[in-house]
């Protein structure tokens, strides 16, 4: 392999990981920084950073932490930067708040894997009316007159699906923690 090809191959490794936790690593940093504009500036620096890092990237470990670790590096010395002039959280709030982010964001990964399963098993007119609510985003009131039923009864329907959806979810969750 010449060393443009391994270039070359080291890249689209990046890209694909980064492209993927992109969105993760920027709600990372964006939990950590009070002000969007300071969110947007610092993975913009943590992005480049980790670019430049990537060749200490050890392929046996998940990309999403060490990237988390690179965020929260870069926030640090931007708050300590910024710290200066500006009021911010107390470096130990902090380091919380990011060792607690960093677990909840495989959490939601798992979370969003199940609901979409748990979706897929609902009844179709179950399936139609989620659909309704959350992707077309139609009133309630439109449902229920379209179908012909009373607006409450509509509420009530819903209300017993997403009580279904949340403990298919919460199984799942479960089942899946236990499995490793």
């Amino acid at each position: 392999m010449t060393t443009e090809e391994f270039d070359n191959d080291r890249y689209e490794q990046f890209l694909q990981h980064f492209l993927r936790d992109q969105t993760r690593i920027f709600a990372y940093v964006r939990s950590l920084l009070p002000q969007y504009a300071d969110a947007q500036d610092v993975f913009q620096r943590c992005s480049l950073t980790l670019w430049r890092q990537f060749d200490e990237f050890d392929n046996e470990r998940l990309f999403l932490p060490w990237a988390c670790g690179v965020a929260f590096n870069e926030v640090r010395n931007f708050r300590r930067v910024a710290g200066r002039d500006r009021l911010q959280f107390a470096d130990d709030l902090a380091e919380q708040l990011a060792d607690r982010r960093i677990a909840t964001l495989g959490q939601r990964d798992l979370r969003s894997s199940a609901m979409r399963k748990c979706v897929e098993h609902l009844k179709p007119t179950d399936r139609e009316l989620i659909q309704q609510v959350y992707e077309q985003k139609l009133p309630v009131a439109e449902i229920a007159d379209t179908a012909g039923k009373a607006v409450q009864t509509m509420y009530n329907r819903l209300s017993a699906v997403r009580q279904s959806l949340l403990q298919c979810i919460e199984k799942r969750i479960a089942s899946e923690e236990a499995l490793g």
